[in-house]
């Protein structure tokens, strides 16, 4: 090959390098960051905090756990590394990136020692290509996820395979398939469509060496198998439960299934089009001359593991709640497909054109300029796929905010920052839609948590949870929105619409709402309720002023943080016009029947402005104010009205301070002191 086509083929493989830069400029930026990127990544750290504490992750739904519907050898691996370098978003990460340096080892290895620069190009623009997806995917390639590393695995077993088969004499043969037949077995056990894969590594030994395949099909047997069967016994049948019995009752939609290859095979027309043409040119050259030149060999192996991937996307995608993750294997091996495309086409092609060398120098160098071409025009931002400082600190304020909240914090969809604040983590809201989605599976002791109150405080995503949790409307009341500046947005997963408008997702989700146990606003034993400001208006109530609205509070529709403390659904508050408002509210009379009258108060701490004053006979007889520090943990503030029983009385709510805010419920008069 002449300087001159060298370096042409050298600038064909810039724009890959591009693609390269751009992801890796997105991990360098997310790999640290200390909150989920994707809505199940603390969930699977929860997996592993529990093999690091010896209990089994298939085990019976409950509020405590449910696992994910996967196998168990990412989590296990993050288990054995966290005991190391501790359990961590970087952590789980890190294998996930070193995964993708493992398959660029790969393209590296298949191109090792060659010095013809089309297959260089070829596996430059094959990474490239690959990297291109990322943001269709939703950006999944560096998650707290097992897919990379299953893709690194079954990558790697299917390019080693055809070598260690025809490699090795005796039993020194028959162990290098065994070794290759154990990467793919064990694959399985990092995710279930890696029993495809285990099928295709025993039809590439068939055709390479068929001798061997009795070592292939007992070594990937014993593993798969054997393992599974012991795994099954360990954990009384609930691990096949999880990944297959729970797994294949979830639905499976056709038009997904079918439109799965569309979706695949023209995001990148050309790939597609650089591939059908390897083919082509492969067969016609088989056809001609009965043999097939070295350079046809790879293409054909990474065509025969995209068409098994396509099969695999197909049916990932066709799955129940599935996103387009299930991609990754079809868009890895299509690209590699197309990138040994280039090198088999330029060996094939002076065959097929013997006798127009120069239309045959250029199909490859076409088929080159139209992968590039694509790199250059699917080019993104990493930017939008990057958290932001903001987020940051938006995590850790929520975080800040759940270490105040007392007792115990359920975080459905995020279980990890309940353990980052020093709570417990509880079960993943995608375990509970797994078991009870077209199901009649119990979690047990979830509606006993939500009746008795278990939880101090449940924290609820911008997404509708309440099909998969009905009680929690019934037995807890939405108490605060969170504010913007403690909401860790989520940057993978379900992609949105101007990334992968088939998912038609919306937006990413995100922590939205702090629910607190809906205590019954009747009184204790030995107490009536004068007012619980249960109704929506100040009816037969004197205001004045706008501090104290239209009427009392629903706890959520204020800005004006959490208020704990309450009970019922609204409590008195004179934040309406914020804390600059003032104004005052007078009560009905009502008669004064025993001893003693408590409150709970809450907000400023201004005795002289913010107070609640109890006049009989148009006289101020007491007054209360909001015990110190203040703040909207409602406090328990008691009179001694004993010389009072029998008088009517009426009660004011006071806020004459532009700096502050006054919170008050449950008034009631107790009948001894």
């Amino acid at each position: 090959m002449k300087p001159t086509q060298r370096v042409l083929w050298v600038l064909l493989a810039l724009p890959a390098l591009y693609q390269l830069f751009l992801l890796a400029t997105a991990i360098a930026g997310r790999v640290t960051y200390p909150y989920d990127l994707e809505w199940m990544e603390g969930g699977m750290l929860h997996h592993a905090l529990r093999i690091q504490q010896g209990h089994s992750i298939y085990v019976a739904p409950s509020i405590d756990f449910i696992p994910y519907l996967y196998t168990p050898l990412y989590p296990a691996l993050l288990a054995v590394l966290g005991k190391l370098f501790g359990l961590s978003y970087a952590l789980g990460r890190a294998i996930s990136v070193l995964s993708l340096l493992g398959i660029a080892a790969v393209a590296g290895v298949w191109v090792a020692g060659r010095r013809d620069p089309i297959a260089w190009c070829g596996a430059v623009l094959a990474l490239g290509l690959f990297a291109a997806v990322y943001p269709f995917v939703g950006a999944w390639f560096d998650l707290v996820r097992c897919d990379t590393l299953f893709l690194a695995m079954v990558t790697a077993g299917i390019a080693a395979l055809p070598q260690l088969a025809r490699e090795g004499k005796g039993w020194v043969g028959h162990g290098r398939v065994a070794a290759g037949a154990a990467v793919l077995a064990l694959a399985f056990f990092c995710k279930q469509t890696g029993i495809l894969y285990v099928a295709l590594g025993g039809v590439i030994v068939a055709v390479v060496a068929w001798r061997r395949l009795i070592a292939y099909v007992a070594t990937a047997g014993l593993i798969g198998l054997g393992g599974t069967a012991l795994m099954n016994a360990a954990t009384h049948g609930w691990f096949w439960t999880y990944v297959s019995k729970i797994h294949r009752a979830h639905d499976f939609n056709m038009d997904r299934f079918w439109s799965s290859f569309g979706n695949i095979l023209w995001h990148f027309p050309a790939l597609t089009i650089v591939v059908a043409l390897g083919l082509a040119a492969v067969i016609a050259t088989w056809l001609k001359r009965r043999t097939l030149p070295d350079a046809a060999k790879p293409f054909l192996l990474w065509t025969a593991a995209f068409a098994v991937s396509l099969v695999a996307g197909a049916v990932g995608w066709g799955t129940e709640f599935a996103v387009f993750n299930a991609y990754m294997p079809a868009f890895l091996h299509g690209a590699f497909a197309a990138g040994a495309a280039l090198a088999a086409i330029g060996a094939c092609a002076p065959e097929l054109l013997p006798d127009r060398p120069m239309l045959s120098d250029a199909v490859p160098l076409v088929c080159a300029l139209a992968l590039a071409i694509t790199c250059i025009h699917a080019r993104w931002s990493p930017s939008e796929l990057i958290p932001t400082d903001h987020d940051a600190a938006a995590g850790d304020k929520l975080i800040a905010r759940l270490r105040t909240l007392d007792g115990e914090v359920w975080v459905p969809s995020h279980p990890w920052y309940a353990e980052l604040a020093g709570k417990t983590a509880h079960v993943h809201r995608m375990g509970i839609k797994d078991v009870t989605w077209r199901q009649n599976r119990v979690v047990d002791g979830l509606d006993a948590a939500l009746k008795d109150h278990a939880f101090g405080a449940i924290v609820m995503d911008d997404r509708d949870l309440f099909s998969e949790l009905p009680l929690v409307e019934a037995t807890y009341h939405l108490a605060m929105r969170l504010p913007s500046d403690e909401r860790p947005r989520l940057y993978s997963g379900c992609a949105p619409k101007n990334i992968a408008p088939q998912l038609n997702c919306g937006t990413y989700p995100a922590p939205d709402s702090i629910w607190l146990p809906q205590i019954s606003p009747q009184a204790k034993p030995g107490a009536h309720v004068v007012f619980d400001f249960e109704q929506p208006t100040w009816s037969g109530w004197t205001t004045q002023g706008d501090a104290w609205g239209a009427g009392p509070a629903a706890e959520a529709q204020l800005d004006q943080g959490l208020v704990t403390g309450t009970t019922g659904l609204r409590f008195a508050t004179s934040m309406h016009g914020g804390d600059g408002a003032t104004g005052h509210v007078a009560s009905p009379a009502f008669a004064i029947t025993g001893p003693r009258i408590t409150m709970a108060l809450g907000g400023g701490t201004d005795k002289s402005r913010l107070r609640v004053e109890l006049w009989v006979d148009d006289k101020i007889v007491q007054t209360a104010s909001v015990p110190e520090p203040g703040g909207e943990a409602l406090k328990l503030v008691t009179w001694n009205v004993a010389d009072l029983v029998g008088a009517q009385a009426k009660l004011v709510l006071v806020d004459e301070s532009t700096h502050g805010h006054l919170d008050v419920d449950d008034v009631w008069i107790w009948d001894a002191s």
